[in-house]
């Protein structure tokens, strides 16, 4: 529950700047129920069918508009950004090293 909340506060889009006043220009001419419609049959797994006119367009937007959500804990981003951090200290302070030493004393039976 705390991370589908943090994935409805934390959740934006982006676009690219060339491309912002075109991509903003077409979310006006398209409707929310056709924005939902389209957004229902992409989560059953159709990422193709658009019936009208209306409906490809929302499917241009999609494939246009990224998603981030890179500060809800656990999600796919936060991931890539923890997978990023690391890269960036390999290159910075070089390969990690560890050293695991285990000493096990063997047990004596008693009788």
């Amino acid at each position: 529950m705390i991370q589908c909340r943090a994935l409805l506060l934390r959740t934006s889009f982006k676009v690219g700047r060339a491309s912002f006043d075109h991509i903003a220009a077409q979310f006006g001419t398209v409707s929310p129920a056709t924005i939902h419609l389209m957004a229902e049959r992409v989560a059953s797994g159709d990422m193709t069918t658009a019936n009208t006119p209306e409906e490809k367009r929302v499917l241009r937007l999609m494939k246009e508009v990224n998603l981030i959500n890179a500060h809800v804990p656990a999600s796919a981003q936060s991931k890539l950004v923890m997978r990023n951090e690391i890269r960036v200290l390999m290159v910075e302070k070089g390969m990690p090293s560890f050293y695991i030493s285990c000493h096990f004393v063997p047990l004596r039976a008693t009788s």
